[in-house]
């Protein structure tokens, strides 16, 4: 198989397909961890700003910890890829930011039901930020591989613009993030179905996604630079 007709030649980071599979692992993981670590998003912060509001009217300090936690490790994480970027200038930056989130779901599979969740979270959190800070553009066009809203409006806009205003330009935008919130769904669909089966576990499918991910990346920009 030539991976040049399956990702974007010159710019494999922007691929449609490699944005669609980091979004569909961006949606498996999140479903991970509300539905096995306290109902918490690790990447969907407008969520767990509800979810505290909540916990604090209730008087839950532990839910509010966690999802406080959360929504600062993931701010950190959006930080930490700027200044990582900064000072590593290779073309295989962006391979390294993928290492954090495969070395701590791997992790993570092996902690019992018991271990606080406002440790594992908060560290799921900052290595999704990482990774969605890391590739943030599909064909040109800015994106989020581990949340879904903004790219359901980026969609609905695109196509709203393309069938009632006639603007044929707008076609390939609307097909992209309409792949993009498929992907999301699909993957969050998956994880919840897998951990009817392997329940805590089941993070480890994701460890397998991003790994292929990776390696698959790696080969293009192999392929790209001819090392």
């Amino acid at each position: 198989m030539d991976l040049k007709k399956l990702f974007n030649e010159n710019k494999p980071s922007e691929s449609r397909i490699l944005a669609s599979a980091l979004t569909f692992s961006g949606g498996f993981v999140d479903a991970y961890t509300y539905i096995q670590r306290g109902h918490t998003l690790s990447a969907g912060q407008t969520g767990n700003v509800i979810f505290f509001a909540n916990s604090l009217a209730q008087g839950n300090i532990q839910g509010m910890l966690t999802r406080g936690t959360t929504f600062l490790a993931f701010s950190i994480g959006l930080l930490v890829v700027g200044l990582f970027h900064k000072y590593v200038k290779n073309n295989f930056w962006r391979v390294f930011c993928l290492f954090p989130i495969l070395i701590i779901c791997a992790i993570v599979g092996f902690l019992p039901k018991e271990f606080p969740n406002y440790y594992i979270v908060p560290a799921i959190a900052f290595c999704m930020a990482i990774q969605n800070a890391s590739f943030s553009k599909i064909e040109g066009l800015g994106y989020n591989n581990v949340f879904t809203t903004g790219n359901l409006k980026k969609s609905m806009v695109a196509w709203s613009a393309y069938f009632f205003g006639e603007d044929k330009t707008k076609y390939n935008a609307a097909v992209n993030y309409m792949w993009l919130v498929i992907s999301f769904a699909v993957g969050a669909i998956a994880s919840a179905l897998l951990q009817n089966y392997f329940s805590l576990r089941t993070i480890w499918f994701g460890v397998v996604i991003l790994g292929v991910i990776n390696i698959v990346y790696v080969s293009l920009l192999v392929q790209k630079h001819k090392i």
